[in-house]
């Protein structure tokens, strides 16, 4: 089987150009043959077509009559060139996108005549990529012609036609690491022969940003940057007395998405004052119990104060007795 494929990868596009152009051409095609035909009304205004009655009609008549001679015109040149030109069957045909990975057209196929999808993915390497006219067939070679009903094209694990009386589906394979979508359909001749889409799938750029690949950075570097370290509560060994060692325990854990390396600081009395300074690392995830204190100095009075931990992020507090001497 001589099939025409293409396949295109790339980093910049989705391949979804061209259904612009096809519509404009399509539309291209139907005014020349309006063309065509109002020279056939001016031939039949001219009084030389007997059949043409109204002589004595205005030019409204004569644009009747162009009309008429513009359908039979148009239904010769069909039946003529049916296996060249599917203008008038394509009008015929309802083309459907249900999902990213479902799409249908319905109508009738004469030999000649052609459906394939074309899709858009995301490869492993996470660009973008894209098929065109890869998955399809071409009536009278692939699949049996003429045919009335249903192409579907679903997305699957591999590729496979399986045709039925009145429905055909076109099974696409699942070309991307994420997940594949139906970006546009070709189903006109003229189309498939320039490789360019006729339906494009509204959807497409939607269906293709629910499958693009998170590409978050998993650095494990040993920088501060995505790291972010939380402190629990505070243990002591209050109420001591004074000139004892103040004993603090605290867990510390990381919960950003990065190693990272802080400062987890000692505070101690309402001015805050620093009297302790430890240097922590951790994994993205990681949880380390930290014990750190200082030597109270020698208070005559019962003294209360608050003992603080903080890190970059967070910061833990509790007060704390020391007995005075008296």
């Amino acid at each position: 089987m001589d099939r025409r494929t293409l396949i295109v990868s790339t980093g910049v596009g989705i391949g979804l150009t061209g259904c612009l152009d096809a519509s404009q051409n399509e539309t291209g095609d139907e005014n020349g043959t309006n063309e065509s035909s109002e020279g056939l009304g001016s031939d039949t205004g001219s009084g030389t077509n007997e059949t043409d009655t109204g002589a004595e009609n205005d030019s409204s008549a004569d644009d009747t009559g162009t009309d008429d001679d513009t359908e039979s015109e148009d239904n010769d040149s069909d039946e003529s060139d049916a296996a060249d030109d599917d203008s008038d069957g394509e009008t015929k045909r309802s083309v459907t996108f249900d999902s990213c990975s479902r799409a249908t057209v319905t109508g009738t196929f004469e030999a000649g005549d052609v459906a394939y999808a074309n899709t858009g993915f995301y490869a492993e390497d996470g660009l973008i990529g894209d098929t065109i006219l890869e998955d399809g067939i071409t009536f009278g070679e692939d699949v049996a012609a003429p045919f009335s009903g249903t192409v579907v094209f679903e997305i699957a694990d591999g590729s496979n036609v399986r045709a039925g009386s009145d429905e055909i589906t076109v099974e696409v394979p699942d070309y991307g690491s994420t997940g594949t979508v139906l970006t546009s359909l070709t189903t006109k001749r003229a189309d498939y022969e320039r490789v360019s889409p006729t339906h494009e799938n509204p959807r497409a750029g939607e269906c293709l940003s629910e499958i693009e690949p998170d590409t978050g950075n998993s650095n494990d570097s040993n920088t501060s940057g995505d790291a972010t370290f939380e402190v629990g509560s505070l243990e002591t060994n209050t109420p001591i007395d004074a000139g004892e060692f103040l004993e603090v325990s605290v867990t510390v854990e990381n919960t950003g998405g990065a190693a990272g390396t802080q400062d987890l600081k000692l505070l101690v009395g309402d001015s805050a004052q620093l009297v302790e300074r430890r240097s922590l690392s951790l994994d993205a995830g990681e949880r380390t119990q930290l014990s750190t204190g200082y030597e109270t100095p020698h208070i005559d009075n019962d003294h209360e104060f608050p003992v603080r931990v903080e890190s970059d992020d967070d910061a833990a507090e509790r007060s704390v007795l020391v007995y005075g001497r008296e």
